[in-house]
């Protein structure tokens, strides 16, 4: 029985909320230049739906390429290197989460408009994932002004790709409030995009150890445990996401992909099953994830099935190649009496 190769997948879930490659082959070539995506984000009013919310740049698969938040006029601005089709995902505790449509970039351009029509999720669903994350909300009504300034020009100082200021401003806020998470979490993401990876993973793991209850910051540690392959402590920080956030596609597919790598087949397909679940479009690698556990559970159909769904969704994305290529396996393979199972 072979085994499935997911491991370049799982590296594939970036850390960065900047400036990242995004490119595509054309005649032989690579071409490179910084496109600025500018993500309006709205409800059907016309009204912002305001600051805070999570911008995610993903592959057509799912694969985050970059991400940032929304300032307090609904708009985030990220900058991507190269041409090639992309997606928006916006989510927040007060949202539905939206997946854009497709968006192409060619080699020409420098700028694109991505606009978001988001829907306020039901009141309750809002009281019972705030009330998840009350440890978050009393933490943020203690922070000093002399802490939130420096925090807030870091924000500012990230959103213009100036990462050695945006650090430099998070540790002045987490000086000010060494209880400060999202400082902690800030100053995370701006060491990965210079390239200190380490430290990076340090501030991100001080995030969660002040509140274990911020989503954000256990994702994005969960990510920076899964990039240097330590997958069975990556689980840890994703299920306490999901205790914040239950059916939040992106902490269940990481998850996945986690128990995947740890030989957990099984809570691997529970796993994507739970992303199925839910609205999950940007999240067709889900589906890749069951098709494997399935072939290596000796079930055809089954994994035939969830091949075809995943190319349906994603007839372009990372993992397309290998889908294919285990059709026609899983096509020649077949006995004839599988037919009537």
């Amino acid at each position: 029985m072979y085994r499935p190769k997911l491991i370049a997948f799982a590296l594939a879930f970036s850390l960065c909320f900047g400036c990242v490659a995004f490119a595509q082959r054309r005649g032989g070539q690579t071409q490179q230049t910084p496109v600025e995506i500018h993500v309006y984000v709205k409800y059907a009013n016309e009204h912002s739906a305001g600051p805070q919310l999570m911008v995610e740049v993903i592959t057509n698969g799912g694969v985050p390429l970059a991400q940032g938040f929304t300032d307090s006029t609904g708009q985030a601005v990220i900058t991507m290197l190269g041409a090639g089709t992309f997606r928006v995902r916006v989510s927040g505790i007060e949202i539905e989460s939206k997946v854009s449509d497709p968006v192409e970039i060619n080699d020409q351009d420098r700028m694109a408009v991505v606009s978001v029509q988001v829907e306020p999720k039901p009141r309750d669903q809002q009281n019972a994932q705030s009330s998840g994350a009350g440890m978050a909300s009393a933490s943020q009504l203690n922070i000093p002004g002399s802490a939130r300034k420096p925090f807030e020009k870091g924000m500012d100082a990230m959103k213009h790709k100036d990462f050695p200021k945006a650090a430099d401003l998070s540790q002045k806020a987490i000086d000010a409030y060494p209880q400060f998470d999202a400082a902690y979490d800030n100053l995370g993401v701006a060491l990965i995009q210079m390239g200190q990876t380490d430290k990076a993973g340090a501030a991100f793991q001080k995030a969660v150890e002040v509140n274990d209850k911020n989503a954000d910051a256990n994702r994005n540690y969960s990510r920076y445990l899964i990039n240097i392959k330590q997958y069975a402590q990556a689980e840890e920080p994703l299920k306490r996401a999901l205790m914040v956030a239950p059916q939040d596609p992106s902490s269940l597919t990481l998850l996945a992909i986690a128990e995947f790598q740890t030989k957990d087949y099984d809570g691997a397909l529970q796993s994507a099953l739970k992303v199925h679940q839910v609205s999950h479009e940007g999240y067709a690698m889900a589906h890749y994830i069951a098709a494997r556990v399935y072939e290596l559970k000796q079930q055809g159909l089954a994994a035939t099935a969830e091949y075809q769904t995943y190319l349906k969704e994603s007839p372009n994305g990372p993992q397309a190649e290998q889908a294919r290529a285990a059709l026609a396996r899983l096509t020649a393979n077949r006995p004839p009496e599988s037919a009537s199972q």
